[in-house]
């Protein structure tokens, strides 16, 4: 009970920090920036201060990130590096949420672990079939289903299971008659 509330408190804080963050830089247009720099050299310096500090804890957060994730961390020096080096940028974060994803799968039980635990028994797997393991099959042929099954022996005239053809252009009567050949088969 005590680690909910001291994370539901965290998470307030942090959240309202970002909101104000985020707030107070949309409210100054990028354009802007060099105006307020040639008439405040005080703001310029602010703003160096502030692009540096931001800078770091970018390296920092990616230098953990991609240590955690394997991937190669993107080297931030300047804020240019962040639009040459965006896409290495995304694959750590994703690297990241991905992780946090899976983790909060497991923890809610939506998602099982995937190595099993000391206590449980691997899964047995079934043995590999092979290339023509569908071919190997017992399988009943569908035919035998048929209410009507065919007969490859029958050696008469064709003799069709229709009786009648309620929408046809030619009649029932019409198809259904038996052409003699001039052999005098049918």
């Amino acid at each position: 009970m005590e680690s909910t509330g001291l994370y539901k408190t965290i998470q307030d804080t942090v959240g309202a920090s970002l909101v104000a963050t985020t707030r107070s830089a949309s409210k100054l247009a990028d354009e802007d920036l060099d105006f307020h720099r040639s008439a405040n050299p005080l703001i310029g310096i602010n703003l160096d201060r502030q692009n540096a500090r931001l800078l770091g804890l970018a390296n920092r957060l990616l230098a953990h990130s991609a240590s955690s994730s394997g991937l190669v961390r993107p080297q931030l020096e300047d804020s240019e590096d962040v639009d040459l080096n965006w896409t290495e940028i995304v694959d750590v974060v994703d690297s990241l949420l991905e992780k946090a994803d899976t983790t909060l799968d497991e923890f809610s039980g939506v998602l099982k672990r995937l190595s099993p635990s000391k206590d449980q028994d691997p899964v047995p797997r079934p043995a590999q079939l092979g290339f023509n393991a569908f071919r190997n099959q017992d399988l009943s042929k569908p035919q035998l289903l048929f209410d009507h099954v065919p007969h490859n022996q029958f050696n008469g005239p064709f003799q069709p299971l229709l009786t009648n053809k309620p929408h046809a252009i030619v009649p029932f009567e019409e198809s259904a008659k038996q052409i003699i050949e001039e052999d005098g088969s049918t």
